[in-house]
């Protein structure tokens, strides 16, 4: 990570008048603690307002960085609602990026006139959590785009192992599922993750035309019509 990119990233991780220890900051930016205490006292010598001290923690005093978010109420709750069902549904590592996207807007809004989005009565009851564990490694497969062998046991009951190149993931309100290239078929296949037993990451693979989402989509799109 770029010094700039990570000091953008401290800043981040200091809104909303949390207390954070050195080390809690080390552990989120992957550095030593020596590094988080040069780049705060760094910005603290640029004149940004971070109050605290080693041993103690620190943390941003609210007037700083951004002004509050120019949002409608409506726009408040569909961005609540949202972060709500990735809090409920997603994998251990999107819900706590969604509770800490949720610090960092409510410190924005905090001035604004809008009603704040703890305050609003929407919320997004967590499924069943059997088909989520396996939700991290495929996301990461997907932007990898490394292939996975799987063990899938389908709606009979009948298991297969397959290997596949994973292109997407969906949530459709109940389970997610997984759209992929089968290699053994030789097409595409969407599996439901809750019904996946066994993941193991591969090698990584590159598009190919006939392959893609892209094409998945319009596959899709030409039986529609």
């Amino acid at each position: 990570m770029r010094r700039a990119d990570r000091l953008f990233e401290l800043l981040q991780l200091l809104r909303g008048g949390r207390l954070r220890t050195g080390e809690a900051l080390a552990r989120a930016l992957e550095v030593s603690v020596r590094t988080v205490y040069r780049d705060i006292a760094d910005l603290q010598a640029q004149g940004v307002p971070i109050d605290g001290e080693r041993g103690v923690g620190y943390l941003l005093r609210d007037e700083y960085f951004l002004p509050p978010l120019s949002l409608t109420q409506q726009e408040v709750e569909a961005l609540n609602l949202g972060v709500r069902m990735v809090r409920a549904n997603a994998d251990e590592a999107l819900a706590q990026a969604a509770d800490e996207l949720l610090i960092k807007i409510e410190a924005v809004l905090r001035r604004a006139t809008v009603q704040p989005l703890r305050g609003i009565g929407i919320f997004a009851t967590a499924d069943s959590r059997k088909g989520r564990a396996a939700l991290a490694q495929l996301r990461l497969a997907v932007a990898d785009k490394c292939r996975i062998a799987l063990a899938y046991c389908d709606a009979k009951g009948e298991r297969t192992e397959r290997v596949v190149r994973p292109l997407g993931v969906e949530f459709w309100g109940h389970v997610w599922t997984l759209t992929s290239w089968c290699e053994m078929r030789a097409d595409f296949r969407v599996f439901r993750c809750d019904r996946i037993e066994r993941i193991e990451v591969g090698s990584p693979f590159q598009d190919e035309p006939g392959k893609t989402l892209s094409d998945f989509i319009a596959k899709l799109q030409s039986k529609d019509r």
